[in-house]
């Protein structure tokens, strides 16, 4: 091998999360185990040293400002996180009234989820208070009703927060 094809080859070739090193032995990665970099929820895997949200290995595409409010929820696990917590964790300061920033962040985050990884639900809302993030597989979100399945995991979102906004009385445009 010359050295220029040796130099290319030290790399180390990525494929599929399989390494070739520099004298061709084939090295299978550890399996991702959470830690102060990686937070792992349900099939999601939250690297925040690169600022980066995988589903299923996948990449979600989300912005810097987008993954600043799944971080924050993700971080609660399971609990609901207020709104103006939200706010001013991700924005600084005080949310002003009639501010709809953190509705439509969450929104266009569980567009980019769904579209990844339409098997499952992330974020749900708390009307009149905030959001809580759990990574539920969509088949054990609502045990009992029949779903259809050409439907995505976005219009099953809306779908979601219209029937509950109906139940609640507190109806959201």
């Amino acid at each position: 091998m010359d050295g220029h094809s040796a130099a290319l080859h030290s790399l180390h070739a990525h494929h599929r999360g399989v390494v070739v090193d520099d004298v061709d032995r084939v090295i299978v990665p550890a399996p991702v185990v959470e830690g102060e970099t990686t937070r792992l929820r349900g099939n999601l895997e939250i690297r925040t040293d690169e600022v980066q949200v995988l589903a299923d290995g996948r990449r979600v595409g989300l912005t810097v400002r987008e993954f600043q409010v799944l971080l924050v929820l993700a971080e609660r696990n399971d609990h609901v996180v207020h709104r103006t917590e939200i706010y001013s964790r991700v924005w600084g300061g005080a949310m002003k009234r009639r501010d709809r920033s953190v509705d439509v962040f969450v929104r266009k985050v569980r567009n980019k989820l769904a579209r990844v990884s339409p098997d499952w639900s992330y974020i749900h809302t708390h009307f009149g208070v905030g959001y809580r993030f759990a990574a539920i597989p969509s088949d054990e979100e609502n045990p009992g009703e029949d779903i259809a399945p050409h439907r995505s995991g976005a219009d099953r979102v809306r779908e979601t927060d219209r029937v509950r906004a109906t139940n609640t009385g507190a109806w959201r445009a």
